[in-house]
């Protein structure tokens, strides 16, 4: 369940069991609340019937200090990305446009706009000149162009290198040395096109940024 708060700083709350997909902002429960109103504070979250009260915190994933790896992985991604509604970016060092992107493909949290994450979070990580660019983008664009509130949410918090464990999973594989194939499966395998979007976002980013300084 997403509830959308009006509080700029956590512009959706995730309400999830424990097996779904850990979202940056989720409040996990074995127990979702009836659909309706849901009052948030002190610790607790409530409805008219039920109290939730916080008996432990967890931190989201936010991948960092990595370095990016020096083989094109590129042969990870499926071939017919156009049957997951991805929109593909031209594979260059300015190749990735927020703007062009923002509410582009199907889903709950639009394909471009995972794949934007997965660019904004893998950039961050590594430290690529270009996060600061797409970052600022990406906020202008999301003050300009309509998409879904929960994907609105999932951008800003990847504006801050939030990212769910399938693609910190990822990037910690790829950018240290391990076989990068079990944790690109498992990315992949969340949602219909979500994973599949992150992944092609973040091998944009790691791949692409070795061109930086080109003639």
């Amino acid at each position: 369940m997403h509830y959308d708060t009006g509080d700029a700083l956590v512009p959706v709350l995730t309400v999830s069991t424990p097996d779904a997909v850990r979202l940056p902002p989720a409040v996990l429960t074995s127990t979702i609340p009836a659909l309706g109103g849901l009052w948030v504070g002190a610790g607790a979250m409530w409805q008219r019937s039920a109290v939730w009260r916080v008996t432990r915190w967890w931190r989201p994933a936010r991948p960092t200090a990595l370095h990016p790896p020096a083989r094109d992985l590129r042969s990870l991604l499926p071939r017919n990305l156009e049957a997951y509604g991805v929109p593909v970016p031209p594979w260059a060092h300015d190749g990735l446009q927020p703007a062009a992107l923002l509410g582009r493909g199907p889903g709950l949290t639009p394909a471009g706009d995972d794949l934007l994450a997965g660019a904004l979070v893998a950039s961050r990580a590594t430290g690529d000149a270009r996060f600061i660019s797409w970052r600022s983008q990406t906020r202008q664009a999301l003050a300009n162009t309509g998409t879904t509130a929960v994907s609105r949410a999932l951008l800003h918090h990847a504006c801050d290198g939030y990212a769910t464990p399938e693609l910190a999973g990822f990037l910690e594989a790829a950018c240290g040395g391990a076989d990068p194939h079990a944790a690109a499966a498992r990315l992949s395998a969340v949602g219909h096109s979500s994973g599949t979007a992150l992944l092609l976002g973040a091998l944009h980013a790691l791949t692409t940024h070795r061109l930086e300084g080109a003639a």
